[in-house]
């Protein structure tokens, strides 16, 4: 029999930490809504598994094993059938160096105890559920944020209205993929697990904010009950955001309600229609680790530091903090860094997780090749590959993504590896069901 436990911790940090996510160093001094640690457990008679989604820009490798190691030390869950990942927020906790923002390790060493605790008192709370998946579609509120323009250039949000704007440089994923978890004595719900793609940037402040996850998952629990628990994976969306460049979109400091009350709506629909519902399970898990070398910045970028530094009184604090990342970069020298892909089976649906800010082309490409029914791509997934993973010819094109930092800087073929291999792992699972 099928068993779940889902739970969610705060994890608020204290005002006066850093926010990381821009390029000035914003001190928080305010709540907006709360930021959580969530686990949901899935545990069959053969194999247990455990997703943690932390409210957080990004975490390190070091942090994922930590809570790893408490999960397994609390449930004796292995290590390897645990899938922790953030939801990316830019108004969260102080995880993470950027340009500016600084780590409270202290903190960190605390979230990580209650990212790994929220994961064993799921499994201390686990009950025989019954689980089912479906998929919807959302195609309004997310918007790819690279853009040819008239003169030929590809600009990162380019500006809303702006009249040289040709056409959109890629895709977005509109699909929204629910896993529906309820108690299978009660048909009471349990929880929902969320996929969309797009990035987690719309609320900007010095107040803590799980962006449009929190919103969408208060508009959950006002419809479903408080004790239901919204787990949000996010999905492939280094080149997605919020803007709508035509204009139409309100820009009112609502768009993360509005965003999140409309994927609730759809989220919600798409609960409804699920009615085959799983009391079994066919449970497994793949990893693969490799190294991806880093890549050293481009005689454009050099020249770019260069003059940063010659005109510092009058040079921007963003294109000031690209020249200091690029030094850092060059006094560093070569180097290389290790990932995780793993992907998970939860029945007809499959789930790849992939480490950095991944374009969301790569996220379509593994979807089209993968065997299963359905497919969910959960990114910034146990520990950071450094930043974002665009594909080839964007670094040519230029804008904001390609451009080298410490935090940005795998080689230009690490988005296809990353295909490659979360394709390989898709298909060892055995008698996947047909599509």
């Amino acid at each position: 029999m099928l068993k779940c436990g889902m739970i969610e911790v705060s994890i608020t940090p204290p005002l006066g930490n850093s926010i990381p996510g821009y390029f000035k160093d914003r001190i928080s001094n305010g709540i907006k809504d709360e930021l959580y640690a969530k686990a949901l457990v899935v545990e069959s008679e053969q194999k247990t598994v455990v997703f943690i989604v932390v409210d957080a820009i990004d975490l390190a490798r070091r942090d994922v094993e930590r809570i790893r190691s408490r999960i397994q030390e609390g449930t004796g869950i292995p290590q390897e059938h645990i899938m922790v990942s953030a939801t990316h927020t830019h108004t969260g906790p102080p995880v993470k160096e950027g340009f500016n923002s600084k780590v409270n390790e202290d903190y960190m060493v605390w979230l990580a105890q209650k990212a790994g605790d929220a994961g064993v008192l799921a499994y201390k709370g686990r009950k025989e559920a019954r689980i089912g998946f479906g998929v919807g579609q959302e195609a309004n509120i997310a918007f790819n944020r690279r853009f040819y323009m008239k003169d030929g250039s590809v600009t990162t949000n380019p500006g809303i209205l702006n009249p040289q704007i040709d056409r959109p440089a890629g895709p977005i994923d509109p699909e929204v993929i629910v896993a529906r978890i309820d108690d299978a004595a009660t048909g009471e719900p349990i929880g929902v697990l969320t996929n969309y793609a797009c990035h987690t940037d719309t609320v900007s402040g010095n107040e803590y904010s799980a962006d449009f996850p929190g919103a969408l998952s208060r508009t959950l629990k006002q419809v479903l009950g408080e004790k239901t628990v919204s787990l949000f994976m996010l999905g492939a969306c280094g080149n997605i955001n919020h803007i709508d460049v035509s204009g139409a979109t309100p820009r009112d400091g609502r768009n993360h309600i509005r965003m999140g009350t409309i994927l609730a709506g759809e989220v919600l629909k798409v609960r409804e229609k699920i009615t085959s519902l799983a009391s079994e399970l066919a449970i497994d898990v793949k990893q693969s680790f490799f190294d991806v070398e880093y890549r050293s910045p481009t005689d454009r970028e050099v020249q770019l530091a260069e003059l940063a530094e010659q005109n510092a009184s009058t040079a921007s604090d963003m294109e000031l903090a690209f020249a200091r990342q690029i030094r850092g970069i060059q006094a560093a020298g070569p180097g290389s860094t290790n990932v995780e892909i793993q992907s998970v089976r939860l029945g007809e649906l499959g789930i790849v997780g992939l480490p950095a800010e991944i374009f969301v082309e790569f996220g379509l490409r593994i979807k089209s090749r993968s065997p299963f029914p359905i497919t969910l791509i959960n990114e910034l997934c146990n520990g950071s590959a450094r930043g974002y993973i665009c594909v080839k010819e964007a670094y040519n094109q230029g804008g904001y993504e390609p451009r080298t930092t410490n935090n940005s800087k795998l080689a230009t073929d690490a988005g296809d590896r990353f295909v490659e291999k979360a394709v390989e792992l898709l298909h060892q699972f055995e008698q996947v069901p047909a599509k």
